[in-house]
């Protein structure tokens, strides 16, 4: 805030509003950092920051001066209060990016790269549990950890993870699950995948996790390399890594994207000599950068079967499947995205801050914190309302419940729709449609076109004071289902004091929405995990969910679970259902950091010692 009135007395002495489009360009900077740099106490820019990059990019980029005050900024890089600006300084510019290999970013200094390095080191945890489906776990016979048997329904610890953090000095940050692989990233910015072949003469072969690099092997990547050493400047530093059903996506912090195509390969060309009899040795995919974008990605989320990206200018960009519209084409006219392609957003809509995917439709989140959707709508996951019929909810006046009412109250029943003609007859129609959208009678229920979602119902202790829910302030997405993180305590209470609520729409056949088994399909309601409480981890896997969260005034971070209990993925004691959420038991001297659901399995993140919130280290 200090840095936005700044630079616009700044912009109020060097130009007009009008000619800075002040509006649009502060509502790009909702959900970033801003920066402001001096010498002495003259104000030279005001840059907009992308989240992940440090203070020593601005400073490569040449935006600030070699001889910047101290006294004019405050901690962190942030700009103290009460900064003065002179005339002869400058409006607020966008952090500029440098061309790098693919056409991308690049920062210009190689000291900004180990910056970025060394901030990363320290966080997260070095063990890590394991539970679900029996292809994805990792097995490692030199370590001790033996291939499972079966499923894997409580978590588990796989202590090659804890040995390699020991070793080399690392930690893990990241967890992602295909359906038979995974891959996991640590705070240097390394992969590492592992996984299983099936084998008709041997079974089920698992390769031990490895080292994975551009090239698709391990030569690209040196274990133990110093954060500031000129090695480590040299290869890519990768912030996020996701999975779909074949391959493995990667987001460097120069804003590229990196795709490993056809994983089960790289997983069995890694396996031991004799593992495969009768069988070639395939040969991996190689990982590749993809092109298409005109600015560098912020933000990705990837599905089963397709990608949705946010570029830095927000922007969404889609590629794969494109069956139900969830790649913003026309199904009718292109059924699979093969590049990238740019979705058309509502101009109200832009700059988009986040996305997720699931795997046959695409969430979105605006500038001023609108929900947007488009892609399949079939199990209403789409929050447009329900859009499974025209009407409204006619229950309370039909069948045995209509009769009792008309017993109590007097008040008519209504006849079925068979015999009035359709529900949408006027005459006869008792309730009328809530939903955004709506759907013809043969019409197939998608929308390929970004479509607004609908307000999140008030729960009944907020419906006497009226007050909306604020925007959301992350959302992850299943298969059918899409969950969104709201913010429910007072906006002045501390970031301490802080808790949120989440939010699930789409289908509930397998207790995916975490409240109750009442419904095979909802809308927007609440989950059933301990009120007054923050949730700093949430993840998604085809039809289970995992939750890392603190309650009120406690300092431990309890991990909770619910939906499909098929494979053990959610660490329930029976196979089936876990709905509503149950608490998932870990050892009592492991703090959880992460959690991570992909698939049909779930992994979690853990640091020794006694539990405190994640990133706090005595």
């Amino acid at each position: 805030q200090a840095a936005l009135h700044a630079a616009r007395h700044v912009a109020r002495d060097r130009f007009t509003m009008a000619s800075c489009h002040w509006p649009r360009f502060a509502r790009r900077a909702r959900g970033h950092r801003w920066v402001v740099s001096g010498v002495g106490s003259t104000v030279l820019a005001a840059c907009l920051q992308r989240p992940g990059l440090l203070h020593a990019d601005v400073e490569a980029a040449g935006l600030t001066g070699t001889s910047s005050s101290a006294a004019s900024n405050g901690p962190s890089g942030f700009p103290a209060a009460g900064t003065a600006a002179s005339a002869a300084s400058v409006g607020p510019v966008p952090l500029q990016y440098a061309s790098g290999p693919g056409g991308h970013a690049a920062s210009s200094s190689s000291a900004a790269t180990s910056a970025r390095r060394a901030a990363g080191q320290g966080l997260r945890g070095e063990r890590i549990f394991f539970w679900g489906q029996r292809a994805a776990i990792p097995a490692a016979e030199a370590s001790g950890d033996k291939a499972p048997e079966g499923d894997v329904r409580e978590p588990t610890e796989v202590s090659w993870f804890r040995r390699h953090s020991e070793q080399h000095g690392c930690r893990w940050q990241q967890l992602a699950f295909g359906p038979s692989f995974g891959v996991a990233r640590t705070d240097g910015g390394d992969l590492f995948v592992w996984g299983s072949v099936s084998s008709r003469d041997t079974g089920r072969v698992f390769a031990a996790p490895s080292p994975l690099g551009i090239d698709g092997g391990k030569d690209e990547v040196s274990e133990g390399a110093e954060p500031g050493s000129a090695e480590a400047d040299l290869r890519p530093y990768f912030c996020d890594v996701q999975c779909s059903e074949s391959a493995v996506w990667a987001l460097t912090d120069q804003g590229e994207v990196v795709v490993w195509e056809r994983v089960p390969d790289i997983v069995a060309e890694r396996l031991p000599p004799g593992s495969l009899p009768g069988r070639n040795r395939p040969r991996g995919g190689v990982g590749r950068y993809l092109g298409g974008f005109e600015r560098p990605v912020q933000r990705m989320s990837i599905g089963p079967s397709h990608a949705a990206f946010v570029t830095a200018d927000g922007d969404v960009y889609c590629i794969g499947s494109n069956r139900f519209g969830q790649s913003g084409a026309d199904p009718t006219q292109q059924q699979v995205a093969a590049t990238v392609r740019r979705v058309e957003m509502p101009r109200w809509a832009l700059p988009v801050e986040m996305a997720a995917c699931g795997r046959g439709h695409t969430v979105a989140v605006g500038a001023e914190g609108q929900g947007i959707a488009w892609g399949d709508d079939s199990k209403i996951q789409l929050g447009l309302g329900d859009t499974r019929s025209n009407g409204g909810d006619e229950r309370p006046w039909e069948g045995s419940r209509g009769y009792l009412n008309y017993l109590r109250t007097g008040e008519p029943m209504i006849p079925p729709t068979a015999i009035r003609g359709s529900v949408d007859s006027s005459s006869l129609s008792k309730a009328k449609s809530t939903a955004l959208t709506k759907y013809g009678e043969f019409e197939p229920h998608y929308r390929w076109r970004p479509t607004m979602m609908m307000n999140i119902p008030l729960e009944f202790e907020r419906q006497v004071h009226g007050i909306p829910y604020p925007p959301p302030d992350s959302l992850e997405c299943g298969d059918d289902f899409t969950i969104l993180v709201v913010r429910d305590s007072p906006d002045w209470f501390s970031p301490e004091e802080a808790s949120n609520r989440l939010f699930c729409c789409g289908e509930n056949g397998r207790g995916q929405c975490g409240r109750s088994l009442q419904q095979s399909q909802q809308l927007f309601s609440a989950i059933r995990i301990p009120k007054c409480s923050k949730t700093f981890s949430l993840s998604c896997g085809s039809a289970h969910c995992l939750a890392a969260l603190q309650r009120g005034s406690s300092k431990r971070i309890e991990l909770w679970a619910w939906g499909s209990n098929t494979h053990g993925q959610s660490a329930g004691s029976r196979a089936g259902i876990v709905c509503p959420a149950a608490r998932v038991k870990l050892p009592s001297d492991v703090r959880v950091e992460a959690a991570a659901g992909g698939f049909r399995n779930s992994g979690v993140i853990c640091s020794g010692g006694s539990a405190g919130i994640p990133g706090r280290r005595k």
